[in-house]
C-alpha cells in the first residue's frame, strides 16, 4: 500500500525563479442554469494551488457566470480554442442536461472527469490522461460492474487510467498502484465536498502525477473536514472545506 507522506512530501513546489503559469493552469468546464454551485466550489478548492484558473461554462446562463465572476481568481472564457494550453482540465461537475461536443477534450493534456462528466464520455475515451472520480452509483453505471476495490484496480489498468472510487474508504487506484484513504467525517456528506475533491484534484494534477495527485487530494479534502469537525463539530459546508485545503496540506506536510 502506498505511503501517502511520501506522495505529500514529493508534491510540486514552485521554484524561486518561476513565473506566472508555471506551477498550473487549470481550465474548469461545468455547470448550467440548474447548477451553478458546483463549478464555484470547484474553483474555491483550486484556486490556492495552482496560478491561474480558467472557466467555461456548461450553459452561457447569466447567474452561472455571475457567480464564478465573484471569484476574482476565475477568468471566464467563452471559446475553448486553446484547451491545450491548460495543464489540466476538470470536466463536468454541475453540467446537467447542457450539451457539450467531447472533442473538445480531444486536445487536452490531462483530464478529470467528474459527476456529470460520466454522462458525456465512454470508458473507450479513456486513457493515461485520465482521472475518474465517481461515487458509487457513478462507477457502477459508468463501468456496469461492483464498485469494488479490485474492481475500481481492474478498471484502472485495463482502461490506463486513473480512478479515484469515492467512499469509505476512498479507493485511489491506477490499477499498479493502490492507495485507501480514511481521512472522513459525517460532515462531510454535505453538498458540494465532492466538488471540492474534483477541484483540488484538478488543481494538483497541473504539475504532479495523476495518481499522487488523486491520493493528496483525497486525503487533504478528509484532512480539512476534520479540522473543521474540531472546530464545528458537523457543522461546516463545502465552501468552509474549500477555505481549509490549505490549511490541511500544510499541516499533512508537517505531520509526516
Amino acid at each position: 500500500m502506498e505511503n501517502i507522506g511520501k506522495i505529500l512530501k514529493a508534491l510540486h513546489r514552485p521554484q524561486s525563479r518561476s513565473h506566472k503559469g508555471q506551477n498550473g493552469k487549470l481550465l474548469i468546464i461545468g455547470g448550467s442554469s440548474k447548477y451553478s454551485g458546483s463549478p464555484v466550489f470547484e474553483i474555491l478548492a483550486a484556486r490556492r494551488f495552482v496560478d491561474l484558473v480558467y472557466f467555461y461554462p456548461g450553459e452561457t446562463d447569466p447567474f452561472l457566470v455571475q457567480a464564478v465572476k465573484n471569484i476574482p481568481e476565475a477568468i471566464t472564457v467563452y471559446e475553448l480554442g486553446k484547451v491545450e494550453d491548460a495543464d489540466c482540465v476538470l470536466f463536468g461537475s454541475g453540467m446537467g442536461d447542457a450539451e457539450f461536443d467531447t472533442r473538445a477534450l480531444d486536445r487536452a493534456k490531462k483530464v478529470v472527469v467528474d459527476a456529470d462528466g460520466f454522462k458525456f464520455i465512454n470508458p473507450k475515451m479513456l486513457g493515461p490522461r485520465f482521472i475518474l472520480t465517481p461515487h458509487r452509483l457513478e462507477f457502477e453505471r459508468f463501468f456496469g460492474t461492483d464498485a469494488t476495490q479490485k474492481n475500481a484496480a481492474a478498471m484502472a489498468k485495463k482502461h490506463e487510467c486513473t480512478i479515484l472510487l469515492k467512499g469509505v474508504p476512498d479507493v485511489i487506484t491506477n490499477g499498479k498502484r493502490t492507495f485507501l484513504n480514511n481521512t472522513h467525517n459525517p460532515g462531510m456528506t454535505k453538498g458540494g465536498t465532492g466538488d471540492t475533491l474534483a477541484g483540488l484534484t484538478a488543481a494538483l494534477a497541473c504539475t504532479n502525477g495523476n495518481f499522487e495527485a488523486a491520493c493528496a487530494a483525497a486525503h487533504a479534502n478528509g484532512l480539512a473536514g476534520n479540522i473543521l469537525m474540531k472546530k464545528y463539530g458537523f457543522n461546516f459546508c463545502a465552501s468552509d472545506l474549500a477555505d481549509t485545503l490549505a490549511e490541511a496540506c500544510v499541516q499533512a506536510t508537517k505531520s509526516r
